[in-house]
């Protein structure tokens, strides 16, 4: 009784610090929100697309109802896709439809949840529960299926109530985990739809498209442990089924026994994810640690007018869209952290 005592002045102060952290940034979101619902300088591409779940998280439910209603003007198909000038990357192509799934139906705005989601589900590998990441230029599919872009069509589907598809996401991610052989040092988190096996062969140059190193210091997708560990928390908590979350936990150790130069770029972000419900779910704390770590480091790295970029960053479209996103993992860190006393 008397460690909870005196550990709850200081996650008080670091909540405070963090809510602080998030209101910034929103305040610099909203400055970016034009009167017609578009945000920012959309000609620059689809960096909105997260928008409606992070303006629905933190309350402004009318920014997040203007920039569905923009999307539904200019970007929205009679056939249910997202369309049109505006979409200026072929790369990610489902992962950036399920985050506007989750923050349009967090919004209400079924149409664009619903509606979107037979699209959604057209892009899943059966087989393994993937999703394909990138729309070719023939327009097919790709045949590689990454980990995070498989992941964000995974909420998406928890979001909506498609639960078979979510539990194939797991599948997914169980059959990746066990088919690795060069754990802890190396961790290859693409998947062929042809092959059914992990993408080991790939041009060096391509590598971190295929490969986390995880004690080198370089740009690399670090977000694969906190995006899968964040996923099968929100899957354990509609089914409490204990191999969602010893997979979890997994997951998140490769994540946090990561290089500490991991904390020098942007994709570490996806850490607290994972982090933050674990930590709400089993109260363990090496995650409330690990939690605070991140939540410190989103309050370190925000620029004073609210923002957040990295040096590839260059463009008002790239700000934003880092900017939605931290400020919605800082929503998923500080609602982790109040859930426990």
């Amino acid at each position: 009784m008397a460690d909870e005592q005196s550990a709850a002045p200081v996650k008080q102060e670091r909540l405070e610090a963090y809510r602080a952290a998030q209101r910034r940034g929103v305040a610099w979101l909203l400055r970016q929100l034009h009167d017609d619902g578009s945000l920012g300088k959309p000609e620059q591409g689809y960096h909105f697309y997260r928008a409606p779940w992070t303006f629905a998280v933190t309350g402004e439910m009318a920014a997040a109802s203007a920039v569905c209603g923009w999307i539904r003007r200019h970007m929205l198909t009679s056939d249910g896709r997202i369309e049109g000038p505006y979409r200026l990357f072929e790369d990610a192509y489902a992962y950036r439809n399920s985050a506007l799934i989750v923050g349009a139906h967090m919004a209400l705005q079924y149409d664009l949840s619903y509606g979107l989601l037979p699209d959604l589900l057209s892009w899943r590998d059966p087989l393994s529960g993937g999703f394909a990441n990138d729309r070719l230029a023939d327009g097919s599919k790709s045949d590689y299926m990454d980990l995070p872009y498989t992941c964000g069509p995974g909420f998406a589907c928890l979001q909506t109530g498609a639960l078979e598809p979510a539990r194939g996401v797991y599948r997914y991610l169980h059959a990746l985990y066990e088919a690795q052989e060069e754990l802890p040092e190396r961790f290859y988190y693409a998947w062929s739809r042809a092959e059914q096996a992990p993408i080991r062969q790939f041009p060096l140059e391509q590598r971190t498209a295929y490969l986390v190193e995880n004690q080198v210091d370089r740009p690399q997708r670090w977000t694969i442990g906190g995006i899968a560990a964040g996923f099968l928390c929100r899957l354990y908590l509609v089914e409490p089924r204990e191999e969602y979350l010893a997979l979890a936990r997994r997951y998140q150790a490769f994540s946090m026994s990561a290089t500490e130069h991991q904390f020098k770029y942007a994709q570490v972000c996806k850490s607290s994810w994972g982090s933050a419900l674990l930590y709400q779910i089993t109260g363990d704390d090496t995650y409330l640690h690990w939690t605070y770590r991140m939540g410190d480091w989103y309050v370190r790295t925000q620029q004073p007018e609210g923002h957040w970029y990295w040096p590839r960053y260059k463009t008002l479209g790239s700000h934003i869209e880092v900017t939605l996103e931290f400020v919605m993992h800082l929503d998923t860190l500080i609602d982790g952290l109040a859930s426990r006393p």
